[in-house]
Order: structure tokens, then C-alpha cells, then sequence
């Protein structure tokens, strides 16, 4: 009778710490099944969510829906004359006080569309320029690689005999420039859902 009241109790105390361990479990210790997921998904809900509210910020005005369109047009009217420009720089028939002209008209252009540029850029909010602060710096760094390539044609053209090829040279790179600006401005538009 000893022997089976000593077995009974070794038992006993073997199954104690196994039962307990089975309770304790892995990762999800007294934690309800399916309650880890649905965390998870309410994270991912509320990043949806904060993606909504900084498109709603940075969302355009029909202002500045117009004013990206205009710097647009602005910018395919300096690309086209930047072509012709080019055409007729590195052509056999280089005419220096005909290019002269062109370079006056591509300067105007220019000049125009930086106008442009420049009203929307002062026309953004403090959370729009934040969002876009990459595109702004992007496109400043064009507007000075352009600014140095008009200075460059200047100097080009100031002279008795200009080089024709060194002036297409400088307006495809105008052109270069531009239409990565462009890119960029489309870019900030339809991230301002400014764009269809």
C-alpha cells in the first residue's frame, strides 16, 4: 500500500511542471488566438490611413492645378525652341545674327516660364513644400544648370565668330534640362492629384 501511495505521488509531481508548460506555451502566452492579426491589421489600416491624410494635405487647389498646367505648356514652348535652335546652330547655313535672335526669343521663354515656376512654388503650403521638398530640389538644380547654359550661349554668341556646333551644343543641353524639369513638374502634379 506504501509503494502504490509513493508511485501515485511521483506521479504527481512529474505531471505538475509538464501541465504547466503546456499552459505556458510558445509566443502567444495567454494571449487570445487571432488577437496578433488583428493588431497587425489595424496597423496597416491606420499607415492607410495616414497616407490618405498627407495626400488630403498636399491635395491642389484648382489654382494650383492651373498654374502646373501653365508651367507645363510654358516648358514644351522653351523645349521647341530649344530644337530649332539647334537645327539651325549646327547646320551648314549658321547664321550668328539669326541665332542671336533665337537666343533672345529662347531667353524670353525662359524668363516667362520661371515666372511661372515661381508663383508656384510660392503658392505651396508649408506641408506641400515638406512632402515635395525632393521634386523642389530637383527642379532648382535644373533651373541653374540652365541658367549657366543660357550664360554660356552668351558668351558663345558675344564674339565676331560664334561656333555654331558649341551653340546647338548648349541648347540641347537646355533641352536636356528642361525636360527633366517638366518630368518633375508632372511628377508633383499628380502627386498633388493635380493630374488626371
Amino acid at each position: 500500500m506504501k509503494g502504490k501511495a509513493l508511485v501515485f505521488l511521483a506521479a504527481f509531481v512529474l505531471a505538475v511542471p509538464l501541465a504547466s508548460a503546456q499552459g505556458k506555451g510558445g509566443g502567444d502566452q495567454g494571449r487570445p488566438q487571432g488577437q496578433g492579426q488583428g493588431q497587425g491589421q489595424q496597423g496597416r489600416g491606420s499607415e492607410m490611413g495616414k497616407g490618405t491624410m498627407q495626400r488630403d494635405r498636399i491635395r491642389a487647389t484648382d489654382q494650383q492645378r492651373d498654374q502646373i498646367r501653365t508651367c507645363d505648356q510654358s516648358m514644351d514652348r522653351v523645349r521647341t525652341r530649344t530644337r530649332d535652335m539647334t537645327k539651325a546652330a549646327d547646320g551648314k547655313n549658321f547664321n550668328a545674327q539669326e541665332t542671336r535672335q533665337q537666343r533672345n526669343e529662347l531667353r524670353n521663354e525662359v524668363q516667362t516660364m520661371e515666372q511661372e515656376h515661381t508663383r508656384l512654388m510660392q503658392g505651396l503650403s508649408g506641408e506641400q513644400r515638406e512632402a515635395l521638398r525632393e521634386q523642389i530640389r530637383s527642379m532648382e538644380q535644373n533651373r541653374e544648370q540652365i541658367r549657366t547654359r543660357l550664360q554660356e550661349m552668351d558668351q558663345e554668341l558675344a564674339g565676331e565668330g560664334p561656333n555654331g556646333k558649341r551653340v546647338a551644343e548648349h541648347a540641347r543641353a537646355i533641352e536636356r534640362e528642361m525636360k527633366q524639369w517638366q518630368k518633375t513638374n508632372r511628377e508633383m502634379g499628380e502627386e498633388m492629384s493635380a493630374r488626371p
